[in-house]
């Protein structure tokens, strides 16, 4: 297939995506479909500036053909991976799970703060899931650790190792440091909450996930920052 004709093909399937997602009776041009959906579709704000280019480049190719055989543009190899690749992440994007699931270390509110910074010197786990019994209660973090001992070193070090890991939930007294998501959410989605929390500085340490996004089911996984810094 020349690359003319795979770009035609892959920016096909985006059009029909566009159309399922707007669910529109009348036609909605491409470019028009890109600036509605981006205001509520993640991937389609990722990619909407390379959107509106294609759109142009498409017309071109259709539109302006003076032969069967022949069109005024011919598409390098890169723009036809590219949009193939944004074709591909619309009709079958991938999703928190399991791109993150993985093991978490959940520890009881009872656990002291000794303990914890044997975890951490020992692992390199950075965030932990708080459990009173069976009930979500907070994530700690070694941030949140490090900043609770500066904040409390004129008193008993000693003693200050022996208080129990809740104290510091329970001090932290902010906005909570995560939100908890469906495991049926794309990475798109969840980078862009992720986004959207850094810019209402938000302290957000990380997405916890379950099944349904509820707080009461186990936990699958977890996607921080880093993590989509890391998704190719």
């Amino acid at each position: 297939m020349e690359r003319a004709e795979r770009f035609i093909v892959a920016f096909n399937k985006i059009e029909k995506y566009f159309n399922q997602q707007l669910n529109d009776t009348s036609y909605v041009p491409f470019f028009r479909a890109v600036l509605r959906l981006r205001k509520k579709d993640a991937i389609v704000n990722r990619y909407h500036n390379d959107l509106l280019e294609y759109s142009e480049l498409r017309n071109a190719i259709v539109h302006e053909r003076t032969e069967v055989n022949y069109t005024i543009a011919d598409p390098h190899i890169e723009i036809v991976e590219a949009i193939e690749k944004i074709a591909a992440e619309m009709t079958a994007p991938k999703l928190v799970i399991p791109t993150f699931a993985k093991t978490l270390k959940v520890v009881q509110a009872d656990l002291t703060v000794k303990t914890i910074l044997n975890v951490i010197r020992e692992t390199r786990f950075t965030q932990f899931p708080v459990y009173r019994s069976k009930q979500f209660v907070g994530l700690l973090t070694d941030k949140t650790v490090l900043h609770w001992i500066a904040h409390h070193m004129n008193g008993d070090f000693a003693e200050l190792l022996k208080t129990p890991i809740m104290k510091l939930i329970d001090d932290n007294g902010a906005e909570p440091n995560y939100r908890f998501i469906p495991r049926s959410m794309d990475i798109y989605q969840a980078e862009e909450l992720l986004l959207d929390m850094f810019k209402k500085h938000e302290g957000i340490a990380a997405l916890l996930i379950t099944e349904d996004g509820k707080p009461n089911q186990k936990l699958l996984g977890m996607v921080t920052p880093s993590d989509l810094i890391r998704v190719p």
